[in-house]
């Protein structure tokens, strides 16, 4: 499934639409209020926040309910990253159960029991997933066994998970991610400053797509990310890429004329083409040259990229802010208009409603 930029999904999120993103949708989220998701901390927001993110990817992937549900619930027991219970994993299941469905919540459980690690590292180390499953064995000797289904489930539930999360501060306080250790804190004391700097991550996407390409051979819809998860990133292609687009739009650079800009930008989109912001970068920067066809180009291709995700890699702005900047700079592209004085950029804002991005 490759979600359009006008689709009604798409608009349903920016509306918060409940009743289209899901007919449950508003009825999950008064359960989760409940539970107070809204009021635990999670890496860049709360854990509400996160959550309900994770599920957006899968709804924009086409997952099933299900699938679907284990990622808008997928910590909700706690698991051996992160103490965020907000069920009882001893006594709280009926209540989770009988809002989902025994069956449902049953997934969810063994989500977060299972060693997580020992779930991405073997993933990492197989070249195809048997057709009995996997076998995991946690720290404390418990051995957890994986239908082929838990294993894709519990697989596009990892991908979307890992991405909505990932950036510097959740890179530094993770690094090496999955071999992480029992690093002291206190030589390194500047990186655990929440929120730090806010760069977008240089690692996860190579993970992710490692993690992906075992999708196309498991009965699920296919994530349109990486090329329908044919294609995987590498590690110096991914790290390269973020140095070279923070370098840009944290203005570490040569001011003096746009040209440098430029070329940093279009070399990050060669190192990692799968991304979205950069396009968007780039097509600010044609706009500002009158190459309007150009940054209409992409634009599109970058609004495409931020549709397929369903979340923002580079995690200053929401998603929901990425994809209407995206709309308007494609906007005014088609409409060979851009601001020519500072004041006028203020002026910014309004994506017609009646807008249909042209077709190319």
């Amino acid at each position: 499934m490759t979600p359009d930029n006008r689709s009604p999904l798409i608009d349903a999120w920016l509306a918060d639409d409940h009743a289209v993103i899901d007919p449950e949708y508003a009825s999950l989220l008064t359960l989760l209020n409940r539970c107070r998701a809204g009021q635990s901390w999670h890496k860049h927001g709360t854990f509400r926040d996160h959550l309900t993110g994770v599920y957006r990817m899968l709804k924009l992937w086409g997952q099933d309910r299900e699938t679907c549900l284990c990622g808008l619930f997928h910590s909700v027991y706690s698991n051996e990253y992160v103490d965020l219970a907000l069920f009882d994993p001893q006594h709280g299941r009926d209540e989770l159960a009988g809002q989902l469905g025994a069956e449902v919540e049953a997934t969810i459980h063994l989500f977060c029991k299972m060693p997580r690690t020992a779930f991405v590292n073997e993933l990492l180390a197989r070249d195809s997933i048997p057709a009995q499953g996997l076998a995991l064995t946690r720290a404390d000797g418990e051995i957890f066994t994986l239908t082929r289904r838990q294993t894709a489930v519990f697989l596009v539930v990892t991908v979307a998970d890992l991405i909505e999360q990932w950036y510097s501060w959740q890179e530094d306080t993770m690094a090496g991610y999955p071999l992480t250790g029992r690093v002291p804190a206190a030589p390194l004391w500047s990186v655990t400053l929440w929120p730090g700097p806010f760069r977008p991550g240089t690692s996860a996407l190579h993970l992710a797509s490692r993690l992906a390409r075992h999708l196309p051979a498991l009965d699920l819809p296919l994530p349109p990310i990486f090329g329908a998860c044919s294609q995987t990133l590498s590690s110096a292609g991914e790290a390269t890429a973020s140095a070279l687009y923070w370098q840009v739009t944290s203005q570490s650079m040569p001011l003096t004329l746009p040209v440098h800009a430029r070329h940093l930008t279009g070399a990050a989109i060669a190192h990692n083409p799968w991304i979205g912001e950069p396009y968007l970068l780039l097509a600010q920067l044609h706009l500002m040259a009158g190459e309007f066809d150009a940054a209409c180009l992409a634009a599109r291709r970058g609004l495409a990229l931020l549709c397929e995700w369903g979340v923002a890699w580079d995690k200053r702005v929401s998603w929901q802010g990425w994809i209407v900047w995206g709309r308007l700079l494609a906007q005014k592209a088609e409409r060979r208009e851009w601001p020519s004085t500072l004041r006028d950029f203020n002026n910014l804002g309004l994506v017609d409603p009646e807008y249909q991005p042209v077709q190319r």
